[in-house]
């Protein structure tokens, strides 16, 4: 069953479903009522239901290590990048306390000085 996210525009009722909904409302639907949200009233889109939801984080959750299904450490690259204050970020990166993992951090990387401190740690090395 499709799941349906209203994108634009106030609260509407969906005779439909028989539910109101508002922007950023997800709905399940029929293939059929999908198809009539998205091709006529256009304020709607199909949503993969793994798309991730955004979270606000606190300190508690810093940690960028998370145990994987064997019980050993992993690294969570995302979740390490995204981390604020973004300063905190680059002086782990500077100081070289995730050298193995700059290809997973650089790719997961949105903001321009996480991008700038992998280049400039990368260089360090080089050298």
């Amino acid at each position: 069953m499709p799941v349906a996210e209203k994108t634009t525009g106030g609260e509407v009722y969906l005779r439909g479903i028989d539910r109101r909904v508002s922007t950023g409302d997800r709905v399940d639907v029929s293939e059929e009522f999908a198809t009539y949200l998205i091709e006529e009233r256009n304020d709607f889109r199909i949503v993969d239901v793994q798309d991730a939801e955004f979270r606000e984080i606190d300190d508690a959750d810093t940690d960028t290590a998370e145990e994987d299904s064997d019980g050993e450490a992993g690294f969570d690259a995302a979740a390490f990048v995204d981390r604020t204050p973004m300063d905190d970020v680059v002086e782990e990166i500077e100081a070289g306390e995730v050298d193995e993992h700059l290809d997973a951090v650089q790719e997961a990387a949105e903001r321009v000085g996480v991008e700038d401190a992998v280049g400039q740690r990368r260089a360090e090395l080089e050298d």
